[in-house]
């Protein structure tokens, strides 16, 4: 048994050093584009996942070694391939932006996860990249869109935030006007600003539903719909705490409008709001996977 066990890890041990021989190169080549990748995370928080996704697609294979790695075995022919044209559109995107800022940076990193999913598929084989897909989908969090596509998705968090906001003021039976994002309360008119779209608490929850939906549920759709209920969850949160502070800004305090209580601690009070939905999500969905059955297998 023992003489089994040696040869295994041995030959798990050159796959490693084998993946980290061609992971590591690319570091350096494309070391430019994903330092560029990098700034703009620290600089701007619409951009935090860049550097999240690595270390959760890390944790979430760590977590399922055993499985992922059971039948880990070299694949040159299907891996060969597409690492040879991840690395051609690396190098082609590199000398047509050389800089690598917007789009060219986009096609960039996403050549880098091509060519470090490629390296995976070369190394442990296709049946460990089935077992590890949705880690190693968590890479593509990585590739870091344009400024004015993610503008975009700010306003349509910004929009959806105002119409439920609104919707909840009419539910609560507080008179209110809206032109736009402008909403007019007795003695007082408020606009719901960009920074209102909540695009960083909804980046922050999609990284906690990616973990969340991994360890907590076993099936592909119970994932998908937590991982796309954060959408819904976030706008609610937002509502919240629009409809909160504007309320006490027309009927108590136009203080809370412009004071701490909006700017420093009304985000991680309603916040809140937003962590006790998901749980309620997650738990749903959890009750319902044990409630469905499972598939029998039909042996001949």
């Amino acid at each position: 048994m023992g003489s089994n066990v040696l040869p295994s890890r041995s030959s798990q041990a050159t796959r490693n050093l084998t993946i980290l021989a061609i992971c590591l190169p690319t570091l350096l080549v494309f070391w430019p584009s994903l330092k560029t990748a990098i700034l703009l995370a620290l600089h701007d928080d619409r951009y935090l996942q860049i550097v999240l996704a690595p270390l959760v697609c890390s944790f979430l294979i760590f977590r399922q070694r055993t499985e992922v790695f059971s039948q880990a075995r070299y694949s040159p022919r299907a891996g060969i391939p597409p690492l040879s044209l991840a690395m051609l559109l690396g190098i082609v995107s590199l000398y047509r932006d050389p800089g690598s800022t917007g789009t060219g940076l986009l096609v960039t990193v996403f050549a880098i996860v091509l060519v470090w999913m490629a390296a995976f598929v070369l190394c442990y084989g296709v049946q460990s990249f089935r077992a590890g897909l949705y880690p190693l989908c968590c890479m593509f969090l990585m590739i870091p869109l344009p400024p004015s596509w993610m503008d975009r998705i700010a306003a349509g968090f910004q929009h959806g935030s105002a119409g439920v906001s609104y919707g909840l003021l009419r539910l609560s039976g507080i008179p209110v006007l809206r032109r736009g994002m402008v909403f007019s309360l007795p003695g007082l008119d408020l606009e719901v600003a960009p920074e209102c779209s909540g695009i960083r608490s909804s980046l922050a929850l999609l990284m906690i539903a990616i973990v969340a939906g991994y360890v907590c549920l076993r099936s592909g759709w119970a994932r998908s719909a937590l991982i796309l209920l954060t959408v819904p969850i976030v706008l609610f949160k937002n509502a919240v705490r629009i409809v909160a502070i504007s309320t006490l800004g027309a009927y108590v305090d136009r203080a809370f409008l412009d004071g701490p209580f909006h700017h420093q601690y009304g985000g991680l009070l309603f916040s809140v709001v937003g962590v006790t939905l998901f749980v309620l999500v997650l738990a749903g969905l959890q009750k319902i996977e044990r409630r469905r059955p499972r598939p029998t297998v039909v042996q001949s």
